[in-house]
């Protein structure tokens, strides 16, 4: 079995990604078939775009099935920018659409955002709180572009933070095996580098 799958549903480019996996010698393919979903212990969700076309593609091409069902038999599930925003219940990007429910979380348009607001560096501060399994590190910067964040219900979910107009904007969430990151790992240098050798390797959200 390979130990990283990075799931393509036709959304986002994904040769930055693929080029970050390489560069930190993984062992990692595309997953593009519903049947190829159980041929990995981990996978990647990555996204860029909209909320409501990106379910889409997922739901068309029997993806969502799956991995819904992968995560419910223990694939670890690492969700990146629309990826990380994809695993909440809804999103008011795309009202009436429903995300795959693996946090009880909603996403939310960044206030006085357009598209495309936040874009660039930004420092992301963990918190270690119920996450004493984990090695979390504090302060570390990463890539974003995003005008949509999640906000989930259990604060326990959230394990980092950005700073947006003042206050505290989720930028990483774990609950169980599934985590997602609202920043671009594969573009935030070495620390992003980090992030994705980590969870390839080990599963975990090591930030």
């Amino acid at each position: 079995m390979t130990a990283l799958g990075v799931v393509d549903y036709g959304v986002g480019n994904m040769q930055s990604l693929a080029n970050a996996l390489n560069r930190v010698e993984v062992h990692w393919g595309f997953v593009t078939r519903p049947e190829e979903v159980c041929s990995f212990e981990r996978l990647l969700l990555p996204g860029v775009g909209a909320f409501g076309p990106a379910m889409k593609r997922l739901d068309s091409n029997g993806l969502k099935h799956e991995v819904i069902n992968g995560v419910a038999g223990g694939t670890q599930l690492l969700g990146i920018c629309l990826g990380m925003q994809l695993l909440a219940l809804d999103s008011e990007e795309d009202p009436g659409v429903a995300g795959l429910g693996f946090l009880d979380a909603h996403t939310r348009r960044l206030e006085g955002s357009s598209v495309g607001t936040h874009t660039g560096f930004a420092q992301v501060s963990v918190h270690a709180a119920n996450r004493a399994d984990r090695t979390l590190q504090p302060s570390r910067d990463f890539y974003f572009n995003h005008s949509y964040h999640v906000v989930p219900s259990a604060e326990s979910d959230a394990v980092g933070w950005m700073d947006w107009n003042g206050s505290p904007v989720v930028a990483a969430v774990v609950r169980d095996n599934v985590a997602g990151v609202q920043f671009h790992p594969e573009k935030s240098q070495g620390q992003g580098l980090s992030v994705l050798y980590n969870f390839a390797t080990t599963g975990a959200l090591v930030l």
